[in-house]
């Protein structure tokens, strides 16, 4: 990974094929296209949970507007790409949902960034209608980018070639004992499949989406493409941190001993 360091509040942590991490920031850039990719947002979600009695202040939307905005501008972003997850009720488009994705949406394109596009996640149901209207593109199963860059939430398995297959889905964090207590922090993984090529799982931009451990254990993984594919014990986490900026800790195997 080639680091450089931005002008402004981020830097840049270079991977391959034009991608880079946004250091500090849920969200990855690839270069040639000028497209700004983050997943996981789950608006609607304290909604969501109000109807089962737990009441949550609102902070997805908020969070997302803070990073997204300043993220368009810095990088002088042409396109936005919410790769699943979108929203958060799986059975109805709440009215939360829908209000906040009306806000997100005029948002980014008045942050300067032309276009939206959803690669349809999990939890993105009964949504299409709306964006259609908002003049977002919606894509059901993949998107592919060129020169070997496929973007699919991760839900499901991905019926196309690719070099890097980026995902969602799985919320990644790195979860370390520290003095007997706990801390967590939210990370990219890159995960090598059995075949040679390589997944990228983005970490959740949603507030209340504060990630799942990652551990050698393939049954813990949500996505059918790292239970069954994945050369796990080489997958390596990258810490996010708006303190820190990006850390790249060492391949899972080399790390039982301090994830919780």
């Amino acid at each position: 990974m080639n680091r450089s360091v931005g002008g402004g509040r981020w830097g840049l942590a270079r991977l391959e094929r034009g991608l880079a991490i946004i250091q500090g920031a849920p969200a990855l850039l690839h270069e040639p296209s000028s497209t700004l990719i983050v997943a996981d947002i789950h608006l609607g979600y304290e909604e969501a949970m109000a109807r089962t009695g737990v009441f949550l202040p609102r902070l997805q939307l908020p969070k997302a507007l803070d990073i997204l905005g300043p993220l368009i501008k810095e990088f002088r972003v042409k396109r936005v790409i919410v790769n699943g997850d979108l929203k958060h009720a799986f059975n109805k488009l709440l009215k939360q949902e829908a209000s906040e994705t009306v806000k997100l949406v005029d948002a980014i394109h008045g942050a300067g960034a032309s276009e939206v596009i959803l690669v349809r996640g999990n939890h993105d149901n009964f949504v299409q209608g709306l964006l259609k209207k908002l003049g977002v593109d919606v894509v059901d199963d993949y998107l592919d980018l060129g020169n070997g860059v496929v973007l699919s939430h991760g839900h499901k398995h991905v019926d196309t070639d690719f070099e890097v297959l980026v995902i969602g889905h799985e919320h990644p964090a790195v979860q370390i004992n520290v003095g007997g207590g706990k801390v967590k922090y939210p990370a990219f993984l890159i995960v090598p499949l059995e075949s040679g090529v390589t997944v990228l799982v983005l970490p959740a931009l949603g507030s209340y989406q504060t990630g799942n451990p990652v551990s050698l254990s393939r049954s813990q993984y949500l996505s059918p493409i790292i239970r069954e594919k994945a050369a796990i014990e080489d997958a390596i986490p990258i810490i996010i941190d708006e303190s820190i900026g990006s850390m790249t800790l060492p391949a899972l195997k080399h790390l039982p001993l301090i994830l919780a």
